[in-house]
């Protein structure tokens, strides 16, 4: 529909919300990545950078969940952050941030690999971002950290705090 009426500033809109919600549960993840990242590249190419940038945020989650390589989801994951930087939408990428902390502590390069804190995260530490997202009642960023959190901290065996991300959840 979107092509046969010449749709393309609504591409990214569109995309971000088939893809991030009804698509992964009727198609394989795998043929959601090249919509996603089109759709982002079309994104941009109209000038609807926020969206452009969320569907970067979905692309870099779908790529991680489909066993990409972890080296490979962060390199393309520093790509599209510094490219949410030109485009002044920090603030969007903020939702993939707790997913490259993730990665790096899955790489081995964090001091507590079962707590989600480290470079990527842009506080003093990941209790401070998640009060601050709190007060700000900064939903999305919450699920995102909750959730990240409680994978990496069942991937590294501490159940307790998988369970307590849990119940804030």
């Amino acid at each position: 529909i979107m092509q046969r009426m010449q749709a393309k500033e609504k591409y990214c809109r569109i995309y971000s919300l088939l893809y991030c919600t009804v698509f992964l549960k009727t198609n394989c993840m795998h043929s959601c990545l090249d919509p996603v990242l089109e759709a982002q590249r079309e994104g941009l190419k109209v000038g609807d950078t926020s969206y452009a940038t969320l569907c970067a945020v979905i692309y870099c989650n779908i790529a991680f969940r489909c066993k990409k390589k972890l080296s490979l989801v962060k390199k393309i994951s520093i790509y599209l952050k510094k490219e949410a930087k030109v485009y002044k939408q920090e603030s969007v990428w903020n939702l993939a941030l707790p997913l490259e902390q993730a990665i790096l502590n899955l790489m081995g390069y964090a001091e507590k690999p079962s707590l989600l804190d480290g470079d990527s995260i842009p506080r003093e530490s990941i209790d401070v971002w998640m009060a601050t997202a709190e007060r700000v009642k900064a939903d999305r960023l919450l699920c995102a950290l909750y959730y990240w959190q409680m994978l990496v901290a069942y991937m590294f065996d501490d159940i307790e705090l998988a369970i307590k991300m849990v119940e804030k959840y």
